[in-house]
């Protein structure tokens, strides 16, 4: 939703509520939408959308520390306070273009959790980091400084997105199916091995990484890919729809 004004954001949200009644009650179902619009529209997002589709921020916190309190930090409870039910923390442009840190996403992650919504952590390799052979070993330590945020009874909360970002943007080359089920797979048992079975079981694996109308179906077939974390695609409802 960057560039885009009120008006626009009013039209996209009413856009995917006719998208939303378009679909039958057995699709329904088996669907579940989560909204990630930026600060400035969650006011209005959450009370323009139904209540069928959830909302959730695209950050919380700035820091961490001291300086935790900073002027014009957004807390959990703030974002709770407008309705919001979970938080999208880790993508790569916050992870590599404003350089936060594993231990400040670690620390979001849990001040998230204390205050009772759910994290979608998203985690993924630069292009480098796959061509030298370091994207299982990023993964991990990106993954692993998380967990120190997460109690073994709050995976029910977390959402885990692969995200590589060399499959990512205009004209990227999306990562192949096979390897998406592979990374994912991986994640699964790296949970199962430093937490427990039980925590891998009830979190939840999706892909995000040019996801579109075209591929969706591929990736949706792949037994450790539970959803997407949907981009451009998703601001176009005959794409989403398809997806």
């Amino acid at each position: 939703m960057l560039h885009r004004n009120i008006d626009k954001v009013d039209e996209l949200c009413d856009d995917l509520n006719r998208m939303w009644e378009s679909l039958n009650a057995e699709e329904k179902s088996r669907v579940e939408i989560c909204v990630n619009p930026p600060y400035a529209f969650l006011d209005r997002v959450r009370e323009r959308l139904t209540n069928e589709i959830s909302v959730g921020s695209q950050n919380v916190f700035d820091a961490r520390g001291p300086n935790v309190g900073n002027t014009g930090t957004t807390t959990p409870n703030m974002l709770r306070s407008l309705g919001c039910a979970s938080v999208l923390l880790g993508h790569s442009d916050r992870r590599n273009n404003l350089y936060e840190t594993d231990q400040l996403i670690s620390d979001k992650v849990k001040k998230a959790l204390a205050a009772g919504m759910g994290v979608t952590l998203t985690i993924g390799e630069l292009p480098y980091q796959r061509r030298w052979g370091l994207a299982l070993r990023t993964l991990r330590k990106q993954l692993g400084a998380a967990m120190k945020g997460i109690r073994d009874d709050e995976w029910d909360n977390i959402v885990i997105a692969y995200e590589p970002v060399w499959a990512v943007g205009e004209g990227a080359t999306p990562c192949s199916p096979h390897e998406a089920q592979r990374i994912n797979a991986y994640l699964r048992a790296l949970i199962a091995k430093r937490v427990c079975a039980d925590a891998a079981r009830r979190c939840r694996l999706t892909y995000t990484g040019s996801v579109n109308e075209m591929n969706a179906a591929d990736y949706a077939s792949l037994e450790d890919v539970e959803g997407f974390v949907v981009g451009r695609a998703g601001l176009e409802m005959a794409k989403l729809r398809s997806i």
